[in-house]
């Protein structure tokens, strides 16, 4: 096999990785949030990660010190993308099913397009949106509507989402979610961390896990658990595949492939969950929700491509952000 036909077979394997790892994580989070209170997953799976990730910095002999100043902010990136987010998403999905949910976060670019506009008018540097961008956020938006107001006029109806008894909530809690990735990503942007990729990821998810780890003492959450198979696979799915095989095969790719197309984890990773949620959980959508959820992915793939000069830290953040 020719070099050339060995780099685009690893290339298709790393977006297969991407794709599938990460469009998976939600169905894996909505498993593990229903035998496994809230900070205990957050926690587990943060600290099964760091060690991992711990371990094969010492045996491929990576240095595990950062530059003077950088660990802090690699902390501070750490608890919104690993703590803030991640509790917030796997409480939310604890309200929603895991396609509704992924499809909800998946506005998470469209959060950062917003933010980086108000930075702008503040006058502290930011990207501006051009045209396809604004019209990607309002479809985003008009999209997300269509995705959730069926569900929130059924349960003023009374009647809800069923096996979901509060779906408002759940919403709220993800666009929470969404917020927290969208802020981790632009503070990381500006941070421009000069650290190792792997070693960055394992100071921010490893921060994360210890301040999840606290949670989860002061909540009583390690009392509260009940350790079951389901839950214990979910979270070693998470560390393993989610964290650990998703971020080098998204690192593969920022190094081998543009950045626009390495981007497309953001509207292809919902489909994925969605297809999931449907096959395995037997999660269904009314036929407006699958709508919404067309018009979200547009939505997202156009701001996506509308800041596609940027570099890759520019649209994606730095090292570990994009872990799910």
């Amino acid at each position: 096999m020719s070099s050339s036909s060995s780099r685009d077979t690893r290339i298709l394997l790393a977006f297969g990785s991407v794709y599938l790892f990460w469009g998976s994580t939600y169905l894996a989070i909505h498993v593990a949030g229903e035998h496994l209170p809230v900070p205990v997953v957050a926690a587990s799976r943060s600290l099964l990660s760091t060690a991992l990730i711990i371990l094969i910095c010492l045996f491929t002999g990576r240095s595990l010190r950062v530059p003077k100043g950088e660990g802090w902010r690699l902390a501070l990136a750490g608890l919104l993308f690993m703590s803030a987010n991640n509790m917030l998403l796997t409480w939310g999905e604890t309200m929603v099913p895991s396609g509704f949910a992924a499809l909800v976060v998946c506005s998470t670019p469209i959060m950062i397009a917003l933010i980086e506009v108000v930075m702008v008018r503040l006058g502290r540097g930011g990207e501006p949106l051009n045209a396809r961008g604004w019209l990607g956020t309002l479809l985003g938006v008009a999209g997300l509507a269509v995705l959730v107001l069926p569900s929130i006029r059924a349960e003023f109806a009374h009647k809800g989402i069923v096996g979901y008894s509060n779906p408002t909530l759940g919403v709220l809690v993800l666009i929470g979610a969404a917020i927290a990735f969208a802020a981790g990503s632009v503070f990381s942007r500006r941070c421009r961390f000069q650290a190792d990729t792997l070693v960055a990821t394992g100071w921010q998810i490893g921060s994360a896990g210890l301040f999840n780890l606290c949670v989860a003492l002061l909540t009583g959450g390690f009392h509260r658990a009940v350790w079951s198979w389901q839950g214990a696979t979910a979270i070693v799915y998470l560390s393993i595949f989610g964290s650990l095989f998703g971020l080098v095969a998204f690192t593969y790719l920022l190094q081998n492939v543009a950045v626009t197309k390495v981007s497309t984890y953001a509207f292809v990773n919902p489909v994925i969950a969605v297809l999931l949620g449907f096959l395995i959980l037997q999660e269904r959508m009314a036929r407006i929700q699958l709508l919404g959820m067309g018009i979200i992915v547009v939505g997202v793939a156009l701001v996506v491509l509308s800041r596609g000069k940027l570099g890759k830290k520019e649209i994606l953040g730095t090292s570990g952000q994009a872990v799910e």
